[in-house]
């Protein structure tokens, strides 16, 4: 490149025309046939318009076509964009430029899947391997569309405000990570075929004797929900043709209205809370200590997967809070430690409980609120390693107030704010250390 151009500085102009680019099909599609060229897929050109970290880790070929092409559809200057970027002899190799891909193999259409069942009105489903998903979008055949996705991210362009396509980056490469070791849970994606696409009007026809659905020329297949599965398959499949596993799919055939339709009444799904998924998930050694602490000991029956806490019903924490907790005061290096700082924490809420049993009923006192927990967790870390036995610990407790009125609960922030912050979490572990 010329002196003073650099590849940030082309990142930074590629990422400019980015939301102008989203909000014109028709124009990415004219980008998509000139790249197709070079053997820039619109996948290809999708993953770098969706994932900021994919355009630093781009071959700087690739994002000098794009941009060039991007120069071309969004500028009204008749300047010279090559010749503004490149030197003579950089232009020639830019355009015998052609992306290296291990994967010549395409679907062309038509295309037809196998074992497929009707399950409704222009609606059937199948199971699709993996590496089938990572072709159909390499191939061009399924494409994101934000008229139809949830969730759109907005941006305002100039005067007007528009809808881009949101898709979380982490997301993006946690579900890539587990398609290439080939642990990614099998789940339910949506294609839907874009009314008109179809070369004849028609965009796939079924066989119900051969329980076959084929996919005619010139169909494209919106991806009307699980579009982060489906990207990310793809990325996958770019580095590993060999993919296992498969997504049951089910295939539709509605106007952009309909599918809007289908977008609410999934919207309406009931979501689960963020601790239930922490529990599920159990991706912390510290949920798994917080797991043997639901099963037996004092905690028994008082420790919620749910968002809040219904003191009512006997709860005192949540899962999320408590596994936090734990994260930050102990530090857990294998699966046999989980059980002895599960007795380590049990042993402290033997003592706290027959200590303070009155204050669980008293709605002045904030001992057993489920903030609070940051410091009994650190409290009983820090007795456990200066092995000051438990059966002391209310000579300890003792010298806090915890009733309402402390005016040290409105310096930490609890009675001020509705939710906790790190920093005010902080301060109670604070607080609880300098018992010791």
């Amino acid at each position: 490149m010329k002196v003073g151009k650099t590849k940030e500085l082309l990142i930074e102009d590629i990422k400019a025309k980015i939301p102008l680019l989203v909000q014109n099909d028709l124009i990415l599609d004219e980008i998509a046939i000139q790249l197709q060229k070079h053997n820039i897929s619109i996948g290809n050109i999708l993953e770098l318009i969706n994932d900021e970290g994919r355009l630093y880790e781009a071959n700087i070929q690739e994002l000098l076509l794009l941009a060039e092409q991007l120069y071309l559809k969004f500028n009204d200057d008749d300047g010279d964009w090559s010749a503004e970027w490149l030197n003579p002899s950089e232009v020639k190799e830019l355009r015998l430029y052609r992306k290296e891909s291990p994967y010549e193999e395409i679907i062309r259409l038509p295309y037809t899947f196998e074992s497929v069942l009707k399950t409704g009105h222009n609606e059937y489903v199948a199971i699709i391997p993996n590496t089938i998903i990572g072709k159909l979008w390499m191939s061009g055949i399924t494409m994101y569309n934000p008229n139809i996705q949830r969730q759109a991210k907005k941006k305002r362009v100039k005067d007007a405000i528009i809808e881009v396509m949101n898709l979380n980056p982490k997301s993006l490469r946690d579900i890539e990570k587990q398609t290439l070791e080939g642990d990614l849970i099998t789940s339910t994606l949506r294609y839907n075929a874009r009314v008109g696409s179809g070369v004849n009007g028609i965009e796939y026809i079924y066989d119900e004797r051969e329980q076959s659905l084929t996919l005619l020329e010139g169909a494209l297949l919106d991806v009307l929900d699980g579009a982060h599965r489906t990207f990310s398959i793809y990325n996958a499949y770019m580095k590993k043709v060999d993919l296992k596993g498969a997504m049951i799919v089910i295939f539709s055939n509605m106007t952009e209205a309909q599918c809007k339709r289908v977008q609410v009444d999934m919207a309406k799904a009931n979501p689960i809370p963020k601790p239930r998924l922490q529990e599920l998930a159990k991706d912390k050694l510290s949920d798994e200590v917080v797991i043997e602490l639901k099963a037996e000991g004092e905690l028994k029956g008082r420790i919620t997967s749910n968002a809040n806490v219904k003191y009512s019903y006997g709860e005192v924490v949540t899962f999320s809070e408590l596994s936090n907790a734990i994260d930050k005061s102990f530090i857990i290096e294998n699966r046999i430690e989980i059980i002895k700082i599960a007795k380590i924490i049990n042993e402290y809420m033997m003592y706290l409980f027959a200590y303070y049993k009155e204050n669980l009923v008293d709605k002045d006192s904030l001992m057993f609120k489920s903030r609070m927990f940051i410091g009994h967790i650190e409290l009983a870390a820090k007795m456990f390693e200066s092995n000051i036995p438990f059966e002391d610990l209310n000579k300890h407790l003792d010298k806090i107030d915890f009733t309402k009125g402390n005016p040290i609960w409105e310096e930490v922030g609890i009675l001020k704010y509705g939710s906790m912050s790190l920093h005010n979490r902080a301060k109670i572990q604070k607080l609880f250390q300098q018992l010791i």
